[in-house]
């Protein structure tokens, strides 16, 4: 009838928390979904094996761009143009 097995009852405990069979490894990440008031589907999320890793380099100052800085000074200045002065 059922694809999936099912868990036999058991009690919340004072933390409402439910002990999962022995076969779901401890720490497993699981999504609970609420079905109605009285059901819920907990869900194991398996570890994907079709993962890449990519290392990025870790970049803690950018080269100068004499281009860029002039253009960057430019949007600046116009910026500033519209803000009041500061009074003390």
């Amino acid at each position: 009838m059922w694809e999936a097995p099912t868990m036999n009852a058991t009690l919340l405990d004072d933390r409402r928390r439910l002990v999962m069979p022995a076969e779901l490894p401890a720490k497993s990440a699981v999504t609970v979904q609420q079905i109605d008031a009285d059901t819920w589907i907990v869900r194991r999320h398996r570890p994907q094996k079709n993962v890449v890793m990519v290392a990025i380099p870790i970049i803690k100052k950018l080269p100068g761009d004499p281009e860029w800085e002039a253009v960057e000074s430019r949007l600046t200045a116009q910026g500033n143009r519209k803000v009041a002065p500061v009074e003390e």
